[in-house]
């Protein structure tokens, strides 16, 4: 099929896009994710909508953290099913009427004495209501998908905090088993900063760092702040991160001074 050029061209492309796209069928009985995602994804038009990745990529996450014996359960939530097949319902009904907006040529084209302006206006305005409910439909996948997460964790005797909580504490465990005293880390508080570890704790780090407001005095007393700040860091922080072999000249320099004080 020919590539359309010149006045009208863009409409041309639509309808050949809305040619090549068959109507979307109901999904029913996943088993794979694949399968759930690619029926997100198809609710897309080539050169006209994009595919609601911000969707599919929450339906991967959530998938991907789930215990294995609660995935089938999220890939046959029923619930979940049915908003993606009433979302690609409505993917229909609006590219039926996309089609039937685009079939009208421009003023250019036709003339404007022979322009339907009315008839053009009424199709505009029901393509732009079907396109407003299409995004709510997707929107409720999503929401769907969050309850999703709930509902297989349940049918396995778990739960999300439990879920969350679990992924903590393997963090946690993870980095005790790297970090000892002397380690050398990166964290934010609020800055981003890089110390040397002091103690090590179920749940938490005692950091030594230079202390960025060195060389000043304190509001009230006038005393001069110390050369070195130590805090408490949660070990399930997403921005603590040890600096290893390859970084750890890096963040070298900026510790040096902690060596002076031992």
């Amino acid at each position: 099929m020919d590539t359309p050029i010149g006045i009208g061209a863009g409409r041309q492309k639509t309808l050949q896009a809305i040619d090549k796209k068959n109507e979307l069928p109901d999904i029913d009985n996943p088993d794979r994710i694949e399968v759930v995602i690619g029926a997100v994804y198809e609710i897309s038009l080539t050169g006209v909508r994009s595919p609601p990745r911000e969707t599919v990529d929450y339906i991967q996450e959530i998938y991907s953290d789930l215990p294995d014996e609660a995935k089938l359960e999220y890939l046959h939530d029923d619930i979940l099913l049915r908003r993606i097949n009433v979302a690609r319902h409505q993917f229909n009904d609006w590219m039926g009427k996309r089609r039937r907006m685009a079939e009208i040529a421009s003023p250019i084209e036709a003339g404007r004495s022979r322009y339907p302006s009315k008839q053009a206006q009424k199709r505009s305005r029901l393509e732009r209501e079907a396109s407003d409910e299409l995004e709510e439909r997707i929107s409720g996948i999503k929401s769907a998908a969050n309850g999703a997460q709930q509902r297989a964790l349940n049918a396995v005797g778990s739960s999300v905090s439990e879920q969350t909580e679990q992924r903590r504490e393997q963090r946690r465990q993870e980095l005790r088993e790297h970090l000892e005293e002397g380690s050398i880390v990166t964290f934010r508080n609020p800055n981003r900063q890089v110390g040397r570890v002091v103690r090590v704790n179920h749940k938490s780090l005692r950091v030594r760092y230079p202390n960025p407001r060195a060389g000043t005095s304190f509001p009230i007393s006038d005393e001069s702040e110390p050369e070195e700040s130590e805090d408490r860091i949660q070990l399930d922080s997403k921005f603590l991160e040890p600096l290893d072999v390859e970084t750890i000249e890096e963040g070298r320099s900026a510790v040096d001074t902690l060596d002076d004080h031992h």
